[in-house]
């Protein structure tokens, strides 16, 4: 396979679909000033440069301000033949009629075994143009209408995981407070109908404070926590255990947990424990 992928962004998940372009035959040219190199990657100097070498461009950057602005400075570079396949939960309309949405359900580590889901957003003939790319990324996807419903749906889905997280800490911390052994609580509840994909992933994290390197990091969450929040006043939902969620992630955050894994929720429930970092 000849073809050469673009990838702006090779961070948690950049450097993860730098991986699995790679395993399926891709060849990648990447772009991301804060991560020179990459194995099996070619690098280039500036965004402007991977759309010039690619005809397909993958962006997987922190928030839709800073795909604008990418792509805003590489406006000149990107031609009508280009496929801009963007990661970012940004919403809203398309910023470029050759783009479409490629949200992702899951972790960086998720992504990696190819457990992850991905939302899609965008026309018809840009998905199906696409596809073969995003079947490389997973296997797993979900094609919910015009540009901005893959953003919208990748809200839906962190917020029932990000809320099992915060039940899993709550729920183990109060364990704990009744004077049961943690592990000993969490290898029960893990046997019993309490048990769920974030108690799995993300209990014995909690009990060990392991949050490094982190798998998706609790500041991201907390982002898409204000933006379900921004959501739900448009549309007068109710979310009053997401407003609570908010609360505590960011006060986790404010204890030095931001760039932690988002396992460091249960840092909220824990007296005075400021990061060691």
């Amino acid at each position: 396979m000849s073809e050469t992928i673009g990838v702006v962004g090779l961070g948690l998940i950049g450097s993860v679909v730098v991986a699995r372009l790679g395993a399926a035959g891709y060849q990648v040219i990447g772009f991301d000033p804060a991560v020179p190199k990459l194995d099996s990657m070619a690098t280039a100097a500036s965004p402007s440069k991977v759309f010039a070498s690619s005809e397909t461009v993958i962006l997987c950057l922190p928030d839709g301000n800073v795909a604008r602005s990418v792509l805003d400075e590489a406006q000149f570079a990107i031609q009508e033949h280009h496929l801009i396949i963007n990661t970012t939960t940004s919403g809203g309309e398309a910023p470029h009629p050759q783009m479409i949405e490629a949200t992702i359900g899951g972790s960086s580590a998720m992504l990696r075994d190819g457990n992850a889901l991905l939302f899609l957003g965008g026309t018809k003939a840009l998905v199906a143009r696409a596809q073969p790319i995003l079947d490389a990324l997973s296997s797993r996807c979900f094609h919910l209408g015009a540009f901005g419903a893959g953003a919208k749906f990748k809200l839906v889905h962190n917020m029932a995981i990000g809320l099992n997280r915060a039940v899993v800490a709550e729920t183990l911390q109060f364990a704990e407070a009744l004077g049961f052994d943690p592990n000993q609580s969490l290898d029960i509840l893990q046997q019993s109908a309490t048990s769920s994909t974030a108690m799995k992933a993300k209990g014995a994290k909690m009990l060990a404070t392991d949050y490094e390197p982190p798998q998706a990091r609790l500041s991201q969450h907390l982002k898409d926590l204000r933006l379900m929040l921004a959501a739900a006043q448009k549309t007068a939902a109710k979310t009053p255990l997401t407003q609570l969620h908010e609360e505590l992630l960011a006060l986790a955050e404010s204890r030095g947990y931001g760039k932690a894994d988002n396992a460091a929720i249960i840092e909220a429930y824990r007296k005075d424990t400021p990061c060691s970092d």
